[in-house]
């Protein structure tokens, strides 16, 4: 398991902010929710931020 950072990009509405083992992506949280599903972004709208515990198929999904 692997552990997922997101964050808002900021200026922006719809845009996430993804590190994970060094790496960042960003992409939009439609995308997002599609990848890891609905509850991937509760937290980010609540707190501005989320940690999510991936698996390697997850993580995989980040390529």
């Amino acid at each position: 398991m692997q552990e997922l950072s997101c964050t808002w990009v900021p200026g922006t509405f719809d845009v996430v902010r993804l590190k994970i083992s060094g790496r960042t992506i960003e992409m939009t949280s439609t995308h997002l929710a599609r990848l890891f599903g609905k509850q991937a972004l509760h937290d980010l709208y609540l707190k501005g931020s989320a940690k999510l515990k991936l698996d390697a198929q997850q993580v995989a999904l980040l390529s």
